[in-house]
């Protein structure tokens, strides 16, 4: 794998990775501009009726158990692009739970730094969403759906899917940051890892996992 093998799958959706750069820029601006406590501050007091259904079912499309799930249904469309997300997948989890439960096992969730504001009910929590307090960074949910995402907008090949796709990813991401799961940094970092680790499979993997027959061949 080298450096114009990973830049060719860039520019297969150069608009989508500007795109993407883009969101992740204005998001790192917010973060060292205002910080991402007071960023989820923010986010709590614009709290609707509509954005908390939307928000509560959305966050399931970054759920490890539904995109493990999904991949394996791909292996009957195609049995290629089924294994390179399980892969990613594999790669995506092993590194976020070493991150979460290793390195920064003692970075809290905002229910745990917010928590006199939740006890005294000035802040708004989604009924249904059950909060955690340990293993923040980074965001497990964040970090899968745009890995799985990335994939599949490989696999279909096409600028609009890939657009609604990533737009949904981000979707998710903020979805973690309004259901009080994580704080902006943990979901920048979240889609950094999972992007990076799908386009890194898909280039190195893409020639590899090819060159594996899945039918057997016929006798002569």
């Amino acid at each position: 794998m080298s450096l114009f093998s990973i830049y060719s799958k860039i520019k297969q959706f150069k608009y989508l990775w500007f795109f993407w750069m883009l969101v992740m820029l204005l998001a790192l601006i917010t973060i060292l501009s205002i910080g991402s406590n007071e960023f989820s501050i923010r986010v709590n007091n614009q709290n609707t009726i509509f954005l908390d259904y939307f928000f509560k079912y959305i966050t399931f499309l970054g759920d490890g158990v539904l995109l493990y799930i999904l991949s394996l249904l791909l292996f009957f469309l195609d049995r290629q692009w089924a294994l390179l997300s399980i892969i990613s997948l594999l790669f995506t989890t092993i590194i976020v739970q070493v991150l979460k439960r290793v390195l920064f096992s003692d970075i809290y969730r905002p229910s745990r730094v917010f928590k006199n504001l939740i006890e005294e009910g000035s802040w708004h929590v989604i009924e249904g969403v059950e909060l955690y307090d340990r293993f923040s960074f980074p965001s497990g949910h964040t970090a899968l759906s745009f890995c799985f995402l990335f994939i599949i907008c490989y696999y279909l090949k096409s600028n609009f899917w890939a657009f609604l796709l990533i737009i949904t990813a981000f979707l998710v991401g903020f979805s973690r940051i309004y259901l009080t799961q994580h704080f902006l940094i943990d979901v920048w970092f979240g889609s950094l890892i999972g992007s990076f680790i799908s386009l890194l499979i898909v280039t190195f993997f893409d020639k590899l996992i090819s060159g594996i027959s899945f039918v057997k061949p016929q006798n002569e």
